[in-house]
């Protein structure tokens, strides 16, 4: 009885072990799924969708990625995603749309969540994204700002964070605040304008992303933003 007990004591702190900790909030194993509620408000307009993401395993890269742990996510949209996965975290590096028929890499390594030894408050880091939900709501010549790329500076802020959503409630999970600016020349009496673009993600220990608000705040004659969430449906593993 007390060598079953040290035994289980043991596997315990093996499964809670740096090994598997800094993988876990971002699972990859192949065959899980989530589905997401996807609401996008957009003034007084409020879309609502349903959105999902299936593990299909790891791929095999050559060049600079072979013999790496290269792992391949779809989502409903058909785009496939490359996510890298190392002592130093999970990041995507590739991705390839429905009219691609092969991978395009990223200029550099986007990444998601840091590994496990820095999964702690106040870990910080920096990435490239674009507008959710900003557009054109009169026609015009300047760029569209929904095709602007900025980028988006992420902190650990909690790590010990309770989070309920449609799938349930999730303990313990990771919250990363974001923050960014857009400058863009909205008219010719205002001239230039920084929009302060925010968002927050919580990541559940063995489930990955539970939910994820980005909030874009513009309401001018010409552009508008709004803001845009993700809350965990189902999830299967």
């Amino acid at each position: 009885m007390r060598y079953l007990m040290v035994l289980m004591v043991a596997c315990l702190l093996t499964a809670c072990g740096s090994d598997n900790q800094g993988t876990h909030y971002f699972p990859l194993d192949e065959g899980m799924s989530w589905e997401y509620k996807v609401t996008k408000s957009l003034g007084s307009e409020q879309q609502i969708k349903r959105y999902s993401v299936t593990n299909m395993g790891a791929v095999k890269l050559a060049d600079e990625y072979a013999g790496e742990s290269v792992y391949l996510r779809k989502n409903s949209d058909g785009t496939d995603y490359y996510i890298l996965q190392d002592d130093t975290g999970s990041h995507r590096i590739a991705k390839r749309t429905i009219v691609e028929h092969r991978p395009r890499f990223d200029a550099e390594e986007r990444k998601i969540l840091p590994g496990s030894k820095d999964l702690e408050v106040g870990r910080f880091w920096t990435v490239e994204t674009q507008p959710y939900t900003l557009r054109s709501v009169e026609f015009h010549s300047l760029p569209n700002p929904g095709l602007k790329r900025f980028m988006m500076s992420n902190e650990i802020t909690a790590i010990d964070v309770t989070v309920t959503v449609p799938a349930g409630t999730f303990e313990n999970c990771i919250e990363v605040t974001g923050q960014g600016e857009i400058s863009m020349y909205v008219d010719p009496r205002l001239g230039y304008q920084d929009i302060l673009m925010t968002q927050k993600e919580w990541y559940a220990p063995g489930v990955g992303l539970v939910k994820l608000v980005r909030e874009e705040p513009l309401d001018l004659p010409m552009f508008k933003g709004g803001a845009i969430s993700f809350e965990l449906l189902n999830f299967e593993d």
